[in-house]
């Protein structure tokens, strides 16, 4: 005769918890040991702490949803020439800028004469290096054109790459109502191959430029994308103008960018990663004399 034990529920459900912890803290004292292993060079090491990383608890930081202009697939491109309807900038005998930096990491392609340290590929901590230095750069040439600029470095990348926005729209929000005619969030683009390597200005290696406008997407308080997208397109016109190749075609996305802020506002793209640092300082004399006639009271 075949006996059947039958065990009750509340039984079943101690012996699984029993289990469970037992398992628990063998795969701990398992992976501490490995990381003991690791440490000393033992070849399994990552591997074991690999098949156990599911172990791990999640970050404690709760991340919320943020833009990336990399990212975001919804795109329109205009039309390399864009007419404007109306000017919808406000000349100044001194205009009033502001620069700053979403991404503040990013960095160039290295050079084996000026060498900085990586924190990822094509990303540094080192202003210096970054896109920072090129936003420096330009709010240097701006005031030797008679404006009043305002450079903000604030690091808005750390803890999170994805909640950047988020910050740096703390960051805008903390100037309050000062009136700035213009904001520009200065990035690096990142390289496909719908770009060209370079512009070629004089006979110079020049990064070219890009300006992005966001149109609102879900977002309830929006953006004036229209007067945005006609700046963009006199910027770029002007750039053309200046060094024919010089400026890609505005491109439109589905986000917002922190451009609701204040009218004009934009996210200009300095290069990409495969340019050098020098080539996209190469470009800012250019931005710098076409914001120049667009902004400056004549």
């Amino acid at each position: 005769m075949i006996r059947i034990r039958v065990i009750h529920a509340s039984k079943l459900l101690v012996i699984l918890a029993a289990a469970v912890l037992a398992a628990a803290v063998a795969i701990l004292a398992f992976r501490a040991a490995a990381g003991v292993r690791a440490a000393s060079g033992f070849p399994g090491g990552a591997a074991v702490q690999a098949a156990f990383s599911f172990f791990q608890p999640p970050p404690m930081e709760f991340e919320l949803p943020g833009e990336d202009e990399h990212t975001d697939r919804s795109v329109w491109v205009a039309p390399e020439r864009l007419e404007a309807e109306a000017d919808p900038a406000v000349r100044s005998a001194r205009p009033r800028v502001l620069i700053y930096h979403t991404h503040t990491h990013e960095a160039y392609a290295q050079t084996p004469d000026d060498p900085y340290p990586e924190t990822e590929p094509w990303r540094t901590e080192d202003q210096a290096h970054s896109v920072v230095r090129v936003g420096a750069e330009l709010a240097s040439l701006l005031e030797a054109r008679g404006f009043e600029v305002t450079h903000d470095v604030t690091d808005h990348e750390y803890p999170r790459l994805n909640t950047a926005y988020a910050r740096s729209l703390d960051t805008l929000m903390s100037y309050g109502d000062q009136p700035f005619d213009l904001r520009i969030d200065l990035h690096r683009d990142a390289w496909d191959s719908t770009m060209a390597e370079c512009a070629l200005v004089g006979g110079r290696r020049t990064a070219q430029l890009m300006m992005l406008v966001g149109n609102g997407g879900d977002y309830e308080v929006k953006p004036d994308y229209a007067a945005n997208l006609a700046f963009a397109a006199r910027l770029t016109d002007a750039l053309n103008a200046l060094a024919e190749g010089l400026c890609r075609p505005v491109l439109v996305k589905n986000g917002r960018y922190n451009q609701h802020v204040g009218t004009p506002s934009l996210l200009i793209e300095a290069g990409h990663n495969l340019n050098t640092l020098g080539e996209a300082l190469a470009a800012m004399p250019y931005l710098a004399d076409a914001l120049d006639g667009l902004l400056k009271a004549a």
